[in-house]
Parts: structure tokens; C-alpha cells; sequence
């Protein structure tokens, strides 16, 4: 099996909503997330990290499942804000973002509406040791 430990993460951002703007605030000479080896990429293929926020459709999930399927292995999701984990801007979209929960692993939540940058950090951060500590991503 191959080691778990990284000193960089690769961070695919994915959905609709004000917590990407949130997120990619943590890019800015302010929080500048890059010194911790975070960085943020566009393909699937390049991602360790994807992270799911806003608000999702039938059309958002699929494609949301597609792209978790073309990461490599080791992968994991980070569920951010208020939208994806109370289901708060669409209540007639509440099985779908079931639907999503039953087939992928969401391996860390990240409350907010939005979140802080530092709160998103502050998480990433300890997603990073855990993963280089081989314990279980709670």
C-alpha cells in the first residue's frame, strides 16, 4: 500500500454558492494556504481533495460523482457550508444530496454560511496531519 503521508495536498473545488469565494480567499497574500502545501487545480485527475459546497441539482450530483471517479487514489471529500450539509437553499433537492451521502464517503464537514477562510484553513490543516498520521479522517 503506499504511504498516505504527502506534504502537499491538491484541492478541486466543485458547486455554486459564496463559500468558493471563501475558499479561494485562503489563496490571498492574507492567509496565503500555499505555505502549508495546499494548492488549488482545475482537473480531477491531479485532485487528492475534493471539496463540495453550494448548492447541487440532478445534473450537480452526476457531475460531481463523475469527477470524484476520475481522481486517483487516495481521494477523499470535504463537505463546506450551510447548503450542503442542512440542505438549506433547496429543500426539494434534500434526496439528492442523500443520494450523493450513500455513494461517496464525505470525509470532513466544514460548517458556515459561508465559512471563514480561517475556519477552512484550520480544517484543511488538520485533515493534513491526520492524513499524515495514518489515523481515521473523522
Amino acid at each position: 500500500m503506499p504511504s498516505l503521508a504527502r506534504s502537499n495536498l491538491n484541492i478541486l473545488v466543485a458547486g455554486l454558492g459564496c463559500c468558493k469565494q471563501e475558499i479561494f480567499a485562503t489563496q490571498g497574500a492574507l492567509y496565503d494556504i500555499q505555505r502549508f502545501g495546499v494548492n488549488f487545480v482545475s482537473n480531477a485527475e491531479d485532485a487528492d481533495i475534493l471539496v463540495i459546497q453550494g448548492f447541487y441539482n440532478k445534473k450537480g450530483i452526476t457531475r460531481v460523482l463523475n469527477i470524484y471517479d476520475r481522481m486517483s487514489s487516495p481521494k477523499w471529500i470535504i463537505a463546506v457550508g450551510s447548503c450542503v450539509l442542512n440542505e438549506n437553499l433547496f429543500k426539494l433537492e434534500s434526496k439528492l444530496l442523500s443520494q450523493l451521502r450513500n455513494k461517496v464517503a464525505i470525509n470532513m464537514y466544514i460548517p458556515g454560511c459561508p465559512p471563514r477562510p480561517e475556519a477552512f484553513i484550520y480544517a484543511i490543516l488538520r485533515f493534513q496531519a491526520e492524513i499524515n498520521n495514518n489515523l481515521p479522517i473523522r
